[in-house]
C-alpha cells in the first residue's frame, strides 16, 4: 500500500504529470525559532541561482507571506509565494505546483494541535528543523524529531537535518549547539545561521538577505546553506 510522497508522486503521474520539485519541509513545534527567516532566504538563494521556487506559507501567522509581499514592484521578490494556511488539506493544492517548480519550500506552523507539519513531512523530500540559540530551543526538538520520525515511516524519501539558528560566539551558545552536532538520530547541518541584523532588515524590505548590500556574513551563511541543502537533495 502506497503511502505519503509515493502516493502523492502516483497522483500526478495518473494526471500526466512528472513530479519536478524538491520539497523542503521547514518545521518546529516550539515557536520563535526562525522559520519563516529560513524559508524566505533559502527560497530567495536558490531563486537568485536561477532555480524556480516557491514558498508555501502554512503559518496562520502569515510571516512568510507578509515578507515576500513587502517586496517593492520593480524588484519582486526572487521566489514565488501561496498562502495556504486555511486549507485543511495544503498538500491537494501543493500538488497543482510541482511541475512547475524545481523547489517548493513550505514554511509550518509552530502548533502542536496542527495537521500542517504532518501533511508538509509526507510529502517533503527534506524536513528542516531550525533550532534557536538556547537550552530550552535545542532541549524542546524532541517532539519536532517524533514528529519527523512517525513521517518517515510513511515517506521512505523524507530525510531529516536539523538547524543551527540565530547563532552567537559565546560559549553557552556553542554548548547548546554542540548538542545538536552529537544527536546520533538527527543530523546537524554544518552551515550556522547566525543572529544578524540583516536578516531583520531584509525581511522588512521584502528581500532576501542576499540583495541586502554589505551583509557579508549573511550572504555567506546563507550562500553555505543553500550549498549544502542541494547537496542532500540532488546527490
Amino acid at each position: 500500500m502506497e503511502h505519503g510522497r509515493a502516493k502523492f508522486l502516483r497522483r500526478n503521474q495518473r494526471c500526466g504529470r512528472h513530479m519536478a520539485a524538491k520539497i523542503i519541509a521547514v518545521f518546529n513545534q516550539k515557536g520563535g525559532s526562525g522559520k519563516s527567516t529560513i524559508s524566505t532566504n533559502l527560497a530567495g538563494a536558490l531563486g537568485l541561482d536561477s532555480r524556480k521556487t516557491m514558498v508555501i506559507d502554512l503559518d496562520p501567522q502569515g510571516t512568510a507571506s507578509i515578507v515576500i509581499g513587502n517586496a517593492p514592484e520593480d524588484q519582486p521578490f526572487p521566489a514565488a509565494c501561496a498562502n495556504l494556511a486555511m486549507l485543511a488539506k495544503p498538500d491537494q493544492e501543493i500538488r497543482k505546483y510541482v511541475d512547475d517548480y524545481e523547489f517548493i519550500i513550505i514554511d509550518c506552523p509552530p502548533a502542536i494541535a496542527s495537521a500542517a507539519p504532518s501533511r508538509a513531512l509526507l510529502i517533503a523530500d527534506l524536513g528542516l528543523i531550525p533550532v534557536g540559540a538556547s537550552g530550552g530551543n535545542v532541549w524542546a526538538i524532541g517532539e519536532a524529531k517524533k514528529l519527523g520520525q512517525r513521517a518517515q515511516e510513511l515517506n521512505d524519501d523524507l530525510q531529516l537535518r536539523t538547524l543551527a539558528n540565530m547563532n552567537q560566539n559565546t560559549a553557552v551558545v556553542q554548548h547548546v549547539f554542540s548538542e545538536l552536532d552529537n544527536d546520533s538520530e538527527v543530523p546537524a547541518l554544518k552551515t550556522r545561521i547566525g543572529l544578524r541584523t540583516a536578516y531583520k532588515e531584509a525581511e522588512l524590505l521584502g528581500k532576501s538577505v542576499l540583495q541586502i548590500k554589505g551583509a557579508k556574513e549573511a550572504h555567506r551563511e546563507i550562500k553555505a546553506l543553500k550549498k549544502e541543502i542541494l547537496e542532500i537533495l540532488e546527490n
